[in-house]
């Protein structure tokens, strides 16, 4: 157990990863501003701080660094930061911050953080260990596709080329780009991982590459880039899909030369990292409509690798329930056998992260012991009728007639349920006749009734 001092100026943020905090077993002292910490800082002494980079307008963490390096020698310093501010958070680090932690962050992530930071603390080192049982790459299942997607990711730690891995949301690609990371000779070197859909367009390259003073209205000092950041170490491009032409240019003279040029400078500095992209689209045919270049398309995709979706492997479920459970702090709360079978059989759409979400709702509402079955059944009528928005149709790499396909399947599957298989008292609960059901289940894959 250690003392913490949380900095951060949005309660919710705040109540959460307090809370989250205490659920490690951790003391947590949490402050809404500065000041508050500063007084904290000044009567106690504390093992980890975690403080908020942006407050009241300003980078006030970096004064939060700072003031603690003062008077707390023993101390480690997390900073929380947002992708449009990491530069800044790489400068804390160099003040004497141990790491920063990029927003949202999971529960997972935050506590496997701290813990970090405690074991450098104490000048323990952690045990080596296998690859895939690293603090980041912990890609869970035993079946003979998890097997293969292990050994081709191993394959690839050896070798310093680039890496494209694919998949749909929630289905580990950055956990696969840590593998990788992890087993590589790059393991003690910078991870920076970058969500090209998190920056605004006109910021990218300024964002991957810096900037000097003066390069644009705004502009007001040196900055360093997020590809400088991970010189030695991994940079990561989450959906690579979304990066806009004009930085895929600069990017493919990157991958050819490994030099970046900062925005505004006429000087070219050599760098040395490996680049992981992933993506939950299909670049191929992004190549076709014209909005991502083949030659970087080709530059990247040296080792492909494809992470399955959970559907496809159904037999790791129960293991990666377990292991979600013990992560959530309930590792002896009872599963029965019933309870794990529906969890098995639920179509999570949204993969090991819908099905982490269901865990945190089951929990939420079921009694301390065990697991409510009856839940499952509510959370699946609910769910699966629920259109997505959008944005997570986007995300899941969803068409209009696929969303459209699977809202219609579950509504079938929903009236063959309430009429008990009576695929004519199916019909009349949707309105359509009964050779309109026939087809409508030929067409959907869906068996016909006994």
């Amino acid at each position: 157990m250690a003392d913490i001092l949380l900095v951060e100026d949005e309660a919710s943020v705040r109540n959460i990863l307090t809370i989250s905090i205490q659920s490690f077993g951790h003391e947590v002292i949490a402050c809404a501003n500065p000041q508050e910490a500063e007084l904290q800082l000044s009567s106690r002494q504390f093992e980890i701080i975690i403080t908020d980079l942006r407050m009241d307008g300003s980078d006030a963490g970096l004064d939060i660094v700072r003031y603690a390096k003062g008077n707390q020698k023993n101390a480690n310093i997390l900073l929380l930061t947002a992708y449009a501010s990491a530069e800044t958070a790489v400068e804390a680090m160099r003040e004497g911050a141990f790491d920063y932690i990029t927003k949202p962050v999971s529960r997972t992530e935050l506590g496997e953080i701290i813990e970090r930071a405690l074991l450098a603390r104490t000048n323990v080192k952690p045990t080596k260990k296998h690859p895939h049982e690293a603090s980041h790459g912990k890609l869970i299942g035993h079946s003979m596709m998890m097997q293969r997607i292990r050994d081709r990711l191993e394959r690839a730690s050896k070798k310093d080329f680039t890496v494209l891995i694919t998949g749909e949301s929630g289905t580990g690609k950055e956990l696969a780009a840590r593998f990788v990371h992890e087993a590589s000779a790059r393991a003690n070197k910078p991870f920076i991982p970058v969500h090209c859909g998190a920056i605004p367009e006109n910021l990218f390259e300024s964002e991957l590459f810096g900037h000097i003073k003066g390069a644009f209205t705004g502009a007001d000092q040196d900055k360093t880039g997020l590809m400088a950041s991970a010189d030695g170490g991994t940079l990561f491009l989450d959906e690579i899909g979304e990066m806009p032409l004009h930085a895929q240019v600069k990017l493919l003279r990157v991958l050819q030369d490994m030099k970046i040029r900062p925005v505004g400078s006429t000087k070219e500095t050599q760098i040395d990292l490996r680049i992981i992209a992933a993506t939950n689209r299909d670049l191929s045919t992004e190549v076709e409509k014209g909005t991502f270049r083949e030659d970087l398309f080709y530059r990247l995709n040296v080792i492909p690798v494809h992470m399955p979706a959970l559907r496809q492997r159904r037999e790791d479920i129960p293991d990666i329930v377990l292991t979600i459970l013990k992560r959530l702090g309930y590792p002896n709360i009872n599963v029965s056998k019933e309870c794990m079978d529906k969890l098995s059989t639920l179509p999570l759409a949204g993969n090991v992260r819908e099905l982490e979400n269901t865990l945190q709702r089951l929990l939420a509402l079921s009694d301390d012991n065990s697991l409510d079955i009856d839940l499952l059944e509510e959370y699946k009528s609910t769910s699966n009728s629920t259109a997505l928005s959008l944005e997570e149709m986007k995300t899941q790499g969803l068409s209009l007639d696929k969303q459209l396909e699977n809202i219609e399947k579950t509504l079938v599957e929903q009236a063959l349920s309430q009429s008990k298989g009576n695929a004519t008292q199916a019909a009349k609960l949707l309105g359509i006749g009964f050779r309109s059901i026939r087809y409508r289940m030929e067409k959907l894959g869906m068996k016909e009734p006994k």
